[in-house]
């Protein structure tokens, strides 16, 4: 059973203030950040990088490290200043037991029909289409195949759901705390120079699948878990592209 906090502090109004101004400001920072150093190294739409442009698989290394060290930091900060005992237990990192890993194949379907379905509905129902960005060197593919399985999934898991959504349920109510660490979530993928209507109603698909990610860590109480479904799934769908040529 995971640490909670007390009864007194669940009827503390500004204790409950704290909780959720944390999550709005640990959102606004995640967004700066990858804003910023999507920037750098020319991940924003239209605009090329300001370093290491013989280097793409550098670069793009380093923006999945840099990602990684914002959500321990995250998570650190968060764990300090509200003076929270045992963090790894009280996040819910641990070996998963038997049942836990049957929600890994589950996460990965409710994914792909949330995210692909979205994209059918947007463009073959709906007419609209979606901002391509620029099309990355298949180095860069490969390299992203690792780390967005061992870095970006596990790292956006910590900060929404280990953080975020656990901050806040105790405080909010378990159902709460999960669609907000999902919207939260999605609003983070936000490019303001992206924001036709269908990329508008993509990023609502994201926030879906943070959702998804926050009920499986629910159901399981075991941050790996979603870690796991999330870097799969982003890992999968970058590979796909190259074993389909």
């Amino acid at each position: 059973m995971r640490l909670r906090i007390t009864e007194d502090s669940r009827s503390d109004s500004g204790f409950v203030r704290k909780r959720l101004a944390a999550a709005l400001l640990i959102t606004a920072s995640v967004w700066i950040w990858v804003r910023l150093t999507s920037v750098v190294i020319g991940h924003s739409s239209g605009a090329g990088p300001l370093i290491l442009e013989q280097y793409p698989v550098v670069r793009d290394v380093g923006f999945q490290l840099l990602r990684a060290l914002l959500a321990v930091s995250v998570a650190l900060v968060v764990v300090r200043v509200f003076d929270i005992p045992r963090p790894l237990e009280w996040m819910g990192v641990r070996r998963p037991n038997g049942w836990d890993w049957a929600y890994v194949p589950i996460g990965l379907i409710l994914a792909f029909v949330c995210l692909f379905g979205s994209v059918v509905v947007i463009e073959n129902v709906l007419g609209l289409q979606r901002t391509t960005g620029p099309a990355l060197a298949e180095s860069v593919q490969l390299s992203r195949v690792l780390t967005l399985l061992v870095l970006v999934g596990p790292a956006e898991e910590l900060i929404f759901h280990g953080v975020v959504q656990r901050s806040l349920e105790d405080v909010t109510g378990l159902w709460p705390a999960i669609f907000l660490g999902g919207i939260l979530f999605g609003i983070t993928h936000v490019d303001p120079a992206v924001l036709a209507l269908g990329d508008i109603l993509f990023y609502g698909a994201q926030a879906g699948f943070g959702i998804i990610a926050g009920w499986i860590y629910a159901r399981t109480d075991n941050l790996v878990i979603p870690a796991l479904v999330h870097g799969i799934f982003t890992s999968i769908t970058t590979a796909l592209p190259l074993l389909l040529g």
